[in-house]
C-alpha cells in the first residue's frame, strides 16, 4: 500500500526548480535584513516571515509548474 504516488521525472524536475527558487528568496531576503541591520540597527523581515515566504515561494513554484506541465 503507498501513500503517496511516485513522481515523474518531469515533477522531480520541477520540484529541483522550485528549490532553487525558494533558496535564492531566502538568500535574497537574509541579505536585506543583514544590510538592514548593518545600516539601521533593525531587521526588516523577521525570521517567521523569511521562513514562511520561502515555503510558499517553493511550494507555489512547484504547483504552477506542475499544472503547465499538465497542459502540455
Amino acid at each position: 500500500m503507498k501513500l503517496f504516488k511516485d513522481v515523474s521525472k518531469r515533477e522531480h524536475q520541477n520540484w529541483n526548480k522550485a528549490v532553487s527558487a525558494g533558496f535564492y528568496i531566502f538568500l535574497l531576503l537574509l541579505f536585506v535584513n543583514v544590510i538592514m541591520y548593518t545600516y539601521k540597527g533593525a531587521e526588516l523581515v523577521s525570521s517567521f516571515s523569511m521562513f514562511w515566504t520561502g515555503i510558499i515561494v517553493t511550494f507555489g513554484y512547484q504547483f504552477i509548474l506542475n499544472r503547465k506541465s499538465e497542459e502540455k
